[in-house]
């Protein structure tokens, strides 16, 4: 069963982690209704930690909605890495956009062996949720931002995964309130 796959004990120097790195609300949504992230706004001095995370990444993996508002939203550039996005649908022809279903750990194991540095899981619940209910999640990062939302997109939708126990490896807070906590996967 995939859920209880047995993960390669890693050290703190490998790389090919995936990492969930991800703003939310206090009331644990991603984004407010249509996929409204203004509430972000007031909060962009938090953005410094995400330089030093960058730096890690080599390819990111999305959701399909996640692309699709990056899309809408007006962003027609390079990733600058290579995207993996978990869809069902054709996703027009690009070289930095590969669409992707089925095992996640495969997928994952495959990215491992092509590129570089930490994969960047991004976007929605949903596609957390998969990876979390795989037990592929190797770092969290959730910054809550001092908002209340009531409601969007949430962070962890309906629906469960097993109970996975974590360690808090690092904290940060900024001026504008928004904290920032860094968890790893504990170690058996």
């Amino acid at each position: 069963m995939a859920a209880t796959r047995q993960r390669t004990k890693r050290g703190k120097g490998d790389r090919g982690r995936v990492h969930l790195y991800v703003g939310i609300s206090l009331d644990g949504y991603v984004a407010g209704p249509d996929h409204d992230l203004t509430f972000l706004e007031p909060y962009q001095d938090a953005r410094a930690g995400f330089v030093p995370f960058s730096k890690t990444i080599g390819s990111t993996i999305m959701g399909r909605t996640t692309y699709d508002v990056a899309v809408a939203g007006g962003f027609g550039g390079d990733f600058g890495m290579p995207a993996y996005v978990m869809t069902t649908r054709p996703i027009p022809s690009r070289t930095d956009v590969i669409p992707s279903s089925g095992d996640l750990a495969a997928l994952v194991d495959s990215i491992r062996e092509q590129h570089p540095r930490d994969i960047w899981l991004m976007g929605g619940g949903k596609v957390a949720m998969a990876f979390a209910a795989e037990n592929l999640i190797d770092i969290w990062t959730v910054a809550f931002v001092p908002a209340v939302l009531g409601a969007g997109i949430p962070m962890f939708p309906s629906g469960a995964f097993r109970e996975q126990r974590l360690r808090l490896v690092k904290t940060h807070s900024y001026k504008s309130g928004v904290v920032e906590l860094r968890y790893e996967r504990s170690t058996p």
